[in-house]
């Protein structure tokens, strides 16, 4: 009789992000997952088909407590330009918890899936209406087409600087967030 793991579907995410996080996508296999799990890859494959629909959810179920954090950010009643010192904030801390997952936001077509570019527009609408609230309070002639380019701008370094600065937490987030002033100062 086969052995019951109790919360083996949670056993298994946490391995899937710890190592997905350290190796990233390419360099980690279904069986460094079962390994690390301790279960047979056979056992593995019967929650999940193939490593893409594994790191896919991993992926999605790690970015749903972000999505909350920013939509609450989203709904305060506070001046735009707060709102967006939060949002960096947040942004950087979720990224650095999911270690190399949030690398993915930056990069183009990483898989032909939705879910990926469901939650980077997420994050790149939500940026861009913050700038165009901060561009209409300052009375700022910035094109409509730079406000996009901006938020990818800022996820960018956001990205960049913790694999470049990762001990520089509150000086790369306040670099953020003075380079974005610059652009609406008068």
């Amino acid at each position: 009789m086969p052995k019951i793991i109790e919360n083996l579907d949670m056993k298994i995410f946490d391995s899937a992000i710890k190592l997905f996080g350290e190796h990233g996508y390419k360099k980690v296999d279904m069986k460094m997952i079962a390994k690390e799990t301790k279960i047979a890859v056979g056992t593995l494959y019967n929650y999940y088909p193939n490593k893409k629909k594994l790191y896919a959810e991993v992926f999605t179920k790690s970015w749903e407590t972000t999505l909350k954090k920013v939509d609450s950010i989203m709904d305060k009643e506070i001046d735009s330009k707060q709102k967006i010192k939060e949002m960096i904030t947040i942004l950087y801390e979720e990224t650095v918890k999911r270690q190399g997952i949030g690398k993915e936001l930056i990069k183009e077509n990483v898989f032909e899936d939705d879910v990926f570019l469901q939650i980077k527009e997420k994050l790149l609408n939500d940026i861009q209406t913050i700038i165009k609230d901060i561009n209409k309070d300052q009375e700022i002639k910035l094109e409509d087409s730079m406000h996009k380019k901006l938020a990818q701008t800022i996820l960018t370094l956001i990205i960049t600087f913790i694999n470049e600065n990762k001990n520089e937490k509150d000086e790369n987030i306040k670099f953020i967030i003075e380079l974005l002033e610059c652009t609406y100062s008068s």
